[in-house]
């Protein structure tokens, strides 16, 4: 299902740079003349001065979740970064309808659900310069996702003298709400049979005008009449975006509330100030525990070949011994899935303190939890990869030793965010005729989100020459698995320390793609990749081979790799 969604897609929608990338036409700082932008593009950008401002104007077919980013610009050894904000207004350029301070750094990205319509962006520049200052954005629109429930009639906070009703939601629903004014509270209510972990995040799915800051908490019924909070609030000062709302440990079974209300920004000054009322949304999700007991394997078990088999949502039930020698626990998914653990130490000697980790087969890790000499670790992490895992618990210190019981849960991801990873061109590009290694890669705030312009950046290579770019599923193996990467395929250039480097394939060439060079070695991809909900969480693996015809016998030296994630969340 991957791989035809991997070539078709790119094969077709593999765009290039010059048709997905355009520039920024002046004067386009006042609504009357905003740029007209279509979804997709990648915009060229630059602020003349400190109170430049760039509007540009589109419009919608369908709803849908608009979105536009600033992302760096110049090269991969040295980008430059601007300190922006982003607003959504509608037509006549006179009602703020969403902004956004910050969501990468200082790079603002600001995301709403609209109607179908015309509007306005309003783009500006929060740091003082002294010469025009260069900048990208990117624009895209994503399926706006449904909302299942509504928020129910006020007052529905059961802390007032006259206590309200929450909302009652099922957990994986996502819900919309409105806060009328900056002291209204909005409590949404829940009931667990087995204990678990709640997630809530909120993020665009929400209608306008949108709530420019909020702030999430954890509630608890602890009688008919009686509400406890739990934890502490999560907000975030830069935006309504929330998403570090944690309840300690995993919650009993009982009934619980997730309450909305404003958040800590300081007011701000117009047209950037924070208003703090209108429409929110809330993803949701359960991590259910329901228990059920799978005893640890036999000793030793910290290795792919002796670990324990094990299904999400089982206890695994061990000891763990001192020395730090850990137990594995193996499990597989299907699917990119949102998995947790946290254990409580058992019997006659219980374990007081223990640490988490997830491993693949490869050895790369993808989450962990430390635990302290008297405290567990807690394990809350996404795999986006289909395949088999490894969820390892050890004594969270050297002398520590007892038996635990190791709580496991999985649930669907409330998003899956689009990723890059780079590996530095010093530990695996060879040495070309130019004396440099050549380097692939992508500029800071680039990211794979469907229906973006997505930029692969080739630089120091041969100048005005040409590189292929391959693209695969895997780093680890080639042609079905029939073949181990990394596979040499010449000698390179010599390095610092006079030693010959090696051209080695580190990416399985699912798929190859031209680019040339400009004078300076540099050249340029973009990719679009159409909405499809079965490819969220493809990774998918780059590398380029570099024409370089006086370099060795095969006239090719080689980058180094990178991946990216293609996901549903920009940021």
């Amino acid at each position: 299902m991957r791989i035809p969604y991997l070539a078709l897609p790119l094969a077709i929608s593999a765009l290039t740079a010059q048709a997905q990338i355009v520039l920024e036409v002046e004067p386009n700082d006042t609504p009357a003349q905003a740029q007209p932008i279509t979804p997709g593009q990648h915009i060229q950008a630059s602020f003349a001065t400190t109170t430049d401002e760039e509007w540009f104007a589109f419009t919608l077919a369908a709803p849908g979740q608009v979105h536009l980013r600033t992302l760096n610009s110049a090269n991969l050894s040295l980008s430059t970064s601007r300190d922006t904000r982003i607003a959504l207004y509608d037509a006549a350029g006179t009602t703020r309808l969403s902004w956004n301070d910050g969501a990468s750094g200082t790079r603002a990205d600001c995301g709403v659900t609209v109607p179908a319509g015309s509007y306005l962006w309003r783009v500006g520049l929060k740091t003082t310069i002294t010469a025009a200052a260069a900048y990208d954005l990117d624009f895209f629109v994503l399926p706006g996702r449904a909302i299942n429930t509504v928020e129910g009639a006020e007052p529905n906070d059961p802390t007032l003298p006259a206590p309200g009703v929450p909302t009652p939601i099922t957990l994986g629903n996502t819900v919309e709400g409105t806060l009328s004014a900056p002291t209204d509270v909005d409590f949404w209510s829940f009931t667990l049979v087995n204990p678990g972990i709640v997630q809530a995040v909120s993020f665009d799915d929400g209608g306008v005008p949108q709530l420019d800051n909020m702030s999430l908490r954890y509630w608890q019924q602890t009688s008919p009449t009686t509400w406890v909070a739990l934890g502490v609030a999560a907000t975030n000062a830069a935006s309504h975006r929330v998403a570090n709302l944690q309840h300690p440990g995993m919650l009993a079974a009982g009934t619980y509330a997730i309450a909305v209300q404003a958040g800590t920004a300081a007011a701000g000054t117009a047209p950037w100030d924070y208003v703090k009322t209108g429409k929110y949304s809330l993803r949701t999700a359960l991590i259910d525990m329901p228990g059920g007991t799978v005893p640890e394997g036999a000793e030793p078990n910290q290795t792919p070949a002796t670990a324990t088999p094990i299904t999400l949502g089982l206890d695994a039930l061990g000891t763990a011994q001192a020395a730090n020698e850990p137990d594995w626990y193996a499990f597989v998914v299907s699917a990119p899935t949102t998995i947790a653990a946290m254990a409580e130490g058992t019997g006659t000697n219980p374990l007081p303190g223990s640490t988490l980790r997830v491993w693949d087969g490869f050895g790369n890790t993808f989450g962990s939890g430390s635990g302290g000499a008297t405290t567990h670790g807690r394990l809350i992490t996404t795999l986006v990869t289909p395949g088999l895992y490894y969820l390892e618990i050890a004594a969270s210190q050297f002398a520590l030793s007892g038996d635990y019981l190791l709580h496991t849960g999985a649930t669907t991801p409330l998003y899956v965010a689009s990723t890059t990873r780079v590996e530095p061109a010093s530990t695996n590009a060879c040495v070309g005729s130019t004396g440099l290694r050549p380097l692939i890669g992508y500029l800071p705030g680039e990211t794979a989100v469907f229906n973006s312009t997505f930029v692969t950046r080739i630089e120091r290579t041969i100048p005005s020459s040409f590189a292929a770019i391959m693209l695969g599923l895997s780093n680890t193996t080639a042609l079905g698995g029939t073949v181990t990467l990394p596979v040499p395929l010449d000698i390179g250039g010599l390095d610092a320390q006079g030693l010959p480097t090696t051209c080695s394939i580190r990416v399985d060439p699912q798929l190859l793609l031209i680019v040339l060079t400009d004078a300076n070695g540099t050249g340029e991809f973009a990719y679009n990749f159409p909405y499809v909900a079965a490819a969220i969480g493809t990774r998918v693996f780059e590398q380029a081979l570099c024409f370089d015809p006086t370099l060795n016998a095969s006239g090719l030296s080689v980058t180094n790799d990178a991946s990216f994630v293609v996901g549903d969340l920009p940021f």
